[in-house]
């Protein structure tokens, strides 16, 4: 496979219960007083002591109703006890590595991530020192929370991903198809000087919506350095070495039709027209990669391996 690289230099809250108010305890009224019969006449004596009459037993008072019983405090868990997780919201465990790409086809060197891995041409983990387009320290891949991240470490030449899905361009992009190189950039109709004739803005009136957008791309260099300009003034711009708005036809790297810009409602999409290099996206901090996604940095090229459990 040819290189892809340019040889250019809280769970949600239950519903309250309403809680119902306790009756008050209603003492029961006294019982209607019951009118006592008149005591027997008292035997005469038969020992000669006198007789005692036996006091009568007073009648049971009935008792009123018993408030509830008070319920017993929630029990608190303690400041200090560890929080469970949910079911479900574990997190997976994977193991990635990154396999070389040779520009025949062929797989080389496998690279396990166990850590911080860094690529570059200095002393790092995974060196090149005969690449002359990687910086000392170039890039990094690390596992957090169950992903692979790939992060460029303020590279001279920039660090590319291969694009899987249709992806839309904001200002500033780069972007490489064959072993062309490209620069995405806009700019407001209403940015733009004009003539005045002498009218004066109102100051402090508002913009009610944006302004119509105008969009270019440069072909440029790894430096940066501007070598043409094509005019995205179309619904659609296709780029390709033999078919195309937009053909390169010294580009062997190129399909017969590569790419296309496709101009939407306040956006484009840049779109890989299943092409036999793809297209590469330099990556602006980091991004996460995926099983069998691709990227290259200087002149090598990785493919990614992930198992996860």
């Amino acid at each position: 496979m040819a290189p892809p690289a340019p040889p250019i230099t809280k769970v949600p809250a239950q519903a309250a219960v309403p809680t119902q108010p306790i009756a008050p305890v209603v003492p029961p009224k006294p019982p209607a007083p019951v009118s006592k019969p008149a005591p027997p006449p008292t035997p005469p004596p038969t020992s000669g002591r006198p007789g005692v009459a036996k006091a009568p037993t007073p009648a049971p008072v009935p008792r009123g109703p018993q408030a509830p019983a008070a319920a017993p405090p929630a029990a608190v868990p303690p400041s200090g006890g560890v929080t469970q997780l949910f079911p479900g919201l574990h997190v997976p465990k994977i193991e990635a590595s990154i396999v070389e790409l040779k520009q025949d086809g062929t797989t080389g060197k496998a690279t396990r991530i166990v850590k911080e891995t860094a690529i570059g041409r200095g002393t790092c983990d995974v060196s090149y020192p005969d690449d002359p387009l990687l910086s000392p320290r170039h890039a990094s891949l690390q596992i957090r929370a169950g992903k692979l991240m790939l992060k460029d470490l303020g590279s001279q030449n920039g660090t590319f991903t291969k694009q899987r899905q249709d992806t839309e361009l904001t200002p500033g992009d780069v972007f490489l198809t064959g072993r062309e190189l490209f620069r995405f950039v806009t700019q407001s109709m209403d940015e733009q000087p004009g003539p005045s004739q002498g009218t004066q803005f109102i100051v402090g009136a508002p913009k009610l919506q944006r302004g119509p957008v105008t969009a270019k791309l440069e072909r440029i260099q790894l430096t940066g350095e501007v070598i043409e300009e094509f005019s995205l003034d179309k619904p659609e711009i296709t780029l390709g070495r033999t078919k195309g708005d937009l053909i390169f036809q010294d580009d062997p790297f190129m399909s017969g039709t590569h790419a296309r810009i496709v101009a939407q409602p306040g956006r484009f999409l840049l779109q890989d027209l299943k092409s036999r290099n793809g297209v590469y996206r330099r990556i602006r901090n980091e991004a996460e990669l995926r099983h069998g996604d691709e990227f290259f940095l200087g002149e090598q090229l990785f493919r990614v391996e992930i198992k996860t459990s």
